[in-house]
């Protein structure tokens, strides 16, 4: 859907391109970009085993997607931004409620401003009604007063959409929105009561993303259908609400509906270990990225160094040597791989003490290409396929509400230790499972590189079957 140029005639040098590449791969885990300007891809790349037909977890980045349905509901009728929150939810509204809470306002949940002195989910995912819950969380100021980053708040505007429209937010979503983008069939990560959580949990490729971001850029049009108000998504996009007291220099520039702003007069939707839909109306830019990091100011730092000042107002003169140095570049993008040879071992079954996680059995076996470990869980026998000096590819869900496509490899680190390296190609979790063979008895060990409203597995250890 999108047309593929070479940088120069979008006015960008393939050198900085290259630049920013070089700088992005030595991060701890960047999985892909697609840099648009004048609505054309200038580039694209992933870094293997990620690829562009995977949806990519997007973290709070959905928030965007949440704000841009209450932007539609506001212009079909279904609510005012000042309207108050206790006017859809008085059951949920109980006695013991700060009285507060019926001074809140949708304004108030879009711009994280609810009167909470942190994020209410705190309280709200022990519970059966994540509804209730929130109004039972205390506040610390008057709704209005102060921003305070508030993943709760984004869930009740999904819940408050469900109730007025009588539909999942994906369902809302998809004729208006999701469909005349382009986007495949998403499912997205529900409570309890099975709404949409809208702070986080929606999926998305990387070329949808950019789609996204582009449909922003151009004030809520795509390809002269005007599929979200372009008044809600000038005010969903500009400063509403001051986030000075935050330290990092792109997060204390101001907040919208959902939106950050950011230096530079840009902004965008952002989730957690760098998942980013960035709008830079001054160069007519879009960037989408999707990474498995720790540290999110250094992404937009490297934007802010390495594309930004080499972007030309005119196109640039064709450069063939330095877009086939890029192209180049690209095309060797990898995550690192484990292990040369294998080693023949024969099936060996375990049974597992008892741990937390509710496992209960351990099944492993090797051939000189590759080796097979099948966890027996709460939810069944789980296996993961690695290969030694290369990815073998399984599907597992675990402990998360969707399947997920895992591409492992692995080695033999000595005589009796194995670890495999998987990453979750449809989320940033890479994890690395060591797995010590010590005569009858057994011990795996799970290391995830992130971890995200999820714990560590416990240490599982066992003996032969």
């Amino acid at each position: 859907m999108l047309n593929r140029t070479a940088p120069e005639a979008q006015g960008i040098p393939s050198a900085a391109i290259e630049r920013f590449v070089d700088a992005m791969a030595q991060l701890d885990s960047p999985h892909s970009f697609m840099l648009l300007r004048h609505g054309n891809v200038a580039a694209e790349g992933w870094w293997k085993p990620y690829r562009p037909e995977a949806p990519h977890l997007l973290f709070s980045l959905s928030k965007s997607f949440t704000s841009c349905a209450v932007g539609l509901a506001r212009e079909e009728g279904l609510l005012g931004l000042d309207d108050p929150v206790a006017k859809f939810f008085p059951a949920e509204l109980t006695r013991g409620a700060d009285p507060r809470c019926r001074e809140m306002t949708i304004r108030h949940l879009l711009t994280m401003a609810t009167g909470h002195d942190r994020c209410a989910l705190e309280y709200m995912t022990s519970a059966d009604d994540w509804a209730a819950a929130f109004f039972q969380s205390p506040l610390a100021y008057r709704p209005g007063e102060r921003f305070v980053y508030n993943s709760g708040a984004t869930y009740m505007l999904s819940a408050l959409l469900r109730r007025i429209t009588g539909r999942s937010l994906t369902a809302y979503l998809r004729p208006r929105l999701l469909e005349p983008l382009g986007f495949g069939e998403r499912h997205w990560e529900t409570c309890p009561k099975g709404i949409e959580v809208g702070g986080w949990g929606f999926y998305a490729t990387t070329e949808e993303l950019a789609r996204f971001a582009q449909m922003l850029l151009q004030g809520g049009n795509w390809r002269g259908r005007q599929l979200v108000p372009a008044d809600y998504l000038k005010m969903a996009t500009s400063f509403q609400i001051d986030n000075s007291m935050n330290d990092q220099p792109d997060w204390r520039v101001g907040y919208g509906f959902q939106f950050w702003r950011c230096r530079h007069n840009a902004f965008r939707g952002d989730g957690a270990f760098g998942q980013y839909a960035l709008v830079m109306p001054e160069q007519d830019a879009v960037l989408a990225i999707t990474s498995g990091l720790r540290n999110m100011q250094q992404v937009l730092d490297l934007v802010w160094k390495h594309l930004l000042p080499a972007t030309s107002p005119a196109p640039l003169p064709a450069d063939p040597a330095a877009a086939g140095r890029l192209a180049e570049r690209i095309a060797r993008l990898t995550l690192p791989v484990l292990g040369t040879a294998g080693r023949a071992l024969p099936r060996q079954s375990y049974r597992l003490n008892a741990n937390e996680g509710g496992f209960t059995r351990l099944e492993f076996e090797s051939g000189p290409d590759s080796c097979r470990l099948t966890l027996a869980g709460p939810n069944g026998p789980e296996t993961i396929l690695a290969g030694f000096g290369h990815r073998e590819e399984s599907v597992v869900k675990f402990d998360s509400q969707f399947p997920h496509s895992v591409a492992a490899s692995a080695e033999f680190t000595d005589d009796r230790t194995l670890t495999i390296l998987a990453s979750s190609y449809n989320t940033p979790y890479q994890i690395r499972l060591v797995c010590r063979f010590d005569g009858e008895h057994v011990a795996l060990e799970h290391r995830a590189n992130l971890t995200f409203l999820v714990d560590q597995w416990p240490i599982l250890t066992g003996c032969r079957a």
